[in-house]
């Protein structure tokens, strides 16, 4: 499996996290990496469909959910698309950020293993007790 943080995340968080998430036999990368920078949401799902292994979009975007067009991409993909919501893209500080990526890591892999393709999961900020990220379909 691997994990893609999209524009909306620095991609020095990425690189951060490499090293704890590889030790686990995941990768992670961030979408500037792969060259696609710039590219619109609904492109973006159609070309990481075309690598061949299950991808898991790591976003900050919570309006996906409600444009139809990135919906129905999602759902045609069958992606697997990880919404921060609430503080996530309002932490302007990286070493904040991934703290709270690793907090959140364990409950992320087993929500994103056991995710239906073309399903939204949601990321909360929060620290208060650890359970499974919500899930919605595309």
């Amino acid at each position: 499996m691997r994990f893609i943080f999209d524009e909306n995340h620095p991609p020095a968080l990425a690189r951060m996290l490499a090293p704890l998430i590889e030790a686990d036999s995941y990768s992670v990368t961030d979408v500037r990496s792969l060259g696609f920078a710039g590219m619109t949401d609904v492109d973006l799902m159609s070309a990481l469909q075309e690598r061949g292994i299950k991808q898991i979009l790591v976003t900050t975007d919570r309006a996906m959910r409600r444009r139809k067009h990135e919906r129905a991409a999602v759902a045609s993909t069958q992606a697997v698309v990880i919404v921060g919501v609430s503080n996530w893209n309002q932490q302007s500080s990286l070493w904040d950020r991934a703290r709270m990526m690793l907090w959140w890591w364990p409950t992320i892999v087993q929500s994103s293993e056991a995710a239906d393709p073309g399903t939204f999961l949601e990321l909360p900020w929060r620290q208060k007790g650890l359970k499974p990220l919500t899930r919605w379909r595309a």
